[in-house]
């Protein structure tokens, strides 16, 4: 469940980064950072899910990885409403209650930065394993000239 969820947030961290809202209000730098941290971790979770039910330590670390990664979802969507209200309103990216925003985000995000590096480097203590997960990819059969005998 938590891998899924981690999946989601990185797409939602991506688009926000690429999209009109995110350079409204900046923080491009910083949730670079927080995917980059997420995208580590998520290297070990499937290890980390599959040892949790033997030790109690990994489901704590998993406990606190998930509701790192919803704070971090609540700082997304604040910031996505942010720069909608920002953009609607037209006031801009100097107007003093978007410098206030941008501070209290600053400040939370900062604080999610030393919690997530906290929980990325617990997951060395574990000695979790990363586990490559290959995904199918459908290609275009080419025509190079030599069929398949079950494509002639």
């Amino acid at each position: 469940m938590a891998e899924a969820f981690l999946q989601i947030l990185l797409e939602n961290i991506t688009s926000f980064i690429q999209g009109e809202l995110g350079l409204l209000l900046g923080f491009e730098n910083e949730f670079e950072n927080i995917s980059s941290r997420f995208s580590t971790i998520q290297a070990v979770l499937e290890d980390a899910q599959e040892k949790q039910l033997k030790d109690k330590a990994i489901k704590s670390w998993l406990q606190k990885l998930n509701a790192a990664a919803y704070k971090v979802d609540d700082i997304l969507d604040e910031c996505k409403y942010e720069g909608a209200r920002l953009k609607q309103s037209r006031l801009g990216r100097y107007h003093p209650k978007t410098i206030a925003f941008r501070h209290k985000i600053g400040k939370r995000i900062k604080e999610m930065m030393e919690k997530l590096d906290a929980i990325a480097k617990e997951r060395t203590d574990f000695h979790l394993h990363e586990k490559i997960i290959e995904r199918q990819v459908a290609r275009p059969k080419t025509g190079s000239g030599s069929q398949h005998p079950d494509h002639a």
